[in-house]
C-alpha cells in the first residue's frame, strides 16, 4: 500500500492511500499549531486491508443500497451480488467493491493527487467496463475537494462518495459533544432493510429528522441512527451539512452537488473502533434509486461523463 501526502500553505495535510483510494488523515492546525486529525483512522495501515468499516473510503460502484441487488435497466433485469446476507441487500458495490482495491496514481502535486481505476464489465453484476478518477484537491481556504469523474462502455449506473468519519476532538473523546446541521427539509423514510419505503421522501418539520438548526448529537443519535436526507437538485455545490465540537468550536462543513446526503452516527463502528466515535455525512443519490422512479436518475450512457464533487471546509481550529 502507498500513501501520498497533500498539503496547503497553511500547514494543513491530507493522507490518502492507493488502496481503496482513501483519506486516512486530514489534519488541521489549531490556533497553536497543533495538528488535529479530524477523521477516524488506524494506527496501523494494515488494519486498512479488512476494514469492515469503510473508513475514509471511495464507494462504488454504487454507494449504499440496492434492494435485493435488482433493478431493471433499458427494460433488462440486472442482478448484482448480495453481500448484505441478512437484508438480501447489495452494498456500497458488493463483495469488492472500489474500497478493496488497488487505485492506480495518474498525478501528484503538491497540494493534489489523483487516482483511477477501472472496473470490467460484469464486476459485481454490473453492466459495462467503468473507468473511474477521483481527484483531491487541497486549496488555501483549508478546503478539501473530491472531484469524481467516470465513463462507461455501456449504459449502466454509477454513484460515488467519499466514507470518512469525523471527528473534531481530535479523537480525544466521542462525538456526543458534537452538533450537526443539516440543510434538507426532506428525508427518505426507510423500512426494516434500509431502504426507502413509499412516501419516498417525507418533511422533517416535527420529527427528530429535523435537523436544520443545529442538534447534539447525544440527543438524536440513538434515533437516527442512519438516515438519508433529500437535497433539493441545483446543480451548484451547496453547504449540506456543518458539524460543530461544542468543545472546541472547531467545525467542517460538507458542500457537494449532489441531490442526497446520509447521515450516520457510527453506532455500529466494530473492531478496533467504539461506537459514536465518529459521524459520516455522505453526499450521494439517495439509496436503492435505481428501483424509484422519484427519485433522480443514476443512469450513465455511454458518451455521457458522470460528474460531482464534494468540500469539506475546515473553520475555527
Amino acid at each position: 500500500m502507498k500513501r501520498f501526502v497533500i498539503k496547503n500553505k497553511q500547514n494543513m495535510s491530507v493522507e490518502i492511500l492507493d488502496w481503496g483510494c482513501r483519506i486516512i488523515a486530514i489534519r488541521v492546525p489549531d490556533r497553536l499549531g497543533e495538528l488535529i486529525n479530524t477523521v477516524l483512522s488506524y494506527s496501523d495501515i494494515n488494519d486498512y486491508k479488512h476494514d469492515p468499516n469503510y473508513l475514509g473510503c471511495t464507494v462504488g460502484r454504487y454507494a449504499n443500497r440496492i434492494e435485493n441487488g435488482n433493478f431493471k435497466l433499458q427494460e433488462t433485469d440486472v442482478q448484482l451480488s448480495i453481500n448484505e446476507s441478512e437484508a438480501k441487500n447489495h452494498l456500497h458495490g458488493g463483495f469488492i467493491g472500489f474500497d478493496k482495491k488497488y487505485w492506480t496514481l495518474v498525478n501528484l502535486t503538491e497540494s493534489v493527487v489523483e487516482m483511477k481505476i477501472t472496473s470490467p464489465d460484469g464486476e459485481e453484476g454490473y453492466p459495462g467496463a467503468l473507468t473511474v478518477s477521483v481527484k483531491y484537491e487541497l486549496f488555501e481556504t483549508n478546503t478539501l475537494s473530491i472531484k469524481y469523474t467516470a465513463t462507461s462502455d455501456q449504459t449502466t449506473i454509477v454513484n460515488l462518495t467519499n466514507h470518512s468519519y469525523f471527528n473534531l476532538s481530535g479523537n480525544k473523546r466521542l462525538i456526543d459533544n458534537h452538533e450537526i446541521k443539516v440543510n434538507a427539509s426532506y428525508y427518505t423514510p426507510m423500512g426494516s432493510k434500509h431502504v426507502p419505503i413509499a412516501p419516498f421522501k417525507k418533511r422533517v418539520e416535527n420529527s427528530i429528522f429535523d435537523l436544520r438548526n443545529f442538534q447534539p448529537v447525544r440527543k438524536v443519535k440513538q434515533t437516527i441512527c442512519n438516515v438519508n436526507y433529500v437535497i433539493e437538485p441545483t446543480k451548484q455545490i451547496n453547504a449540506m451539512s456543518t458539524i460543530l465540537d461544542t468543545d472546541t468550536n472547531r467545525q467542517v462543513t460538507i458542500s457537494s452537488d449532489y441531490p442526497g446526503l446520509q447521515v450516520y452516527f457510527g453506532n455500529y463502528l466494530s473492531g478496533k473502533l467504539r461506537p459514536f466515535q465518529g459521524l459520516c455525512c455522505e453526499p450521494h443519490y439517495s439509496p436503492n434509486s435505481p428501483n424509484i422512479e422519484a427519485y433522480p436518475s443514476v443512469v450513465l450512457h455511454p458518451g455521457e461523463e458522470y460528474k460531482h464533487t464534494i468540500h469539506y471546509h475546515f473553520e475555527n481550529f
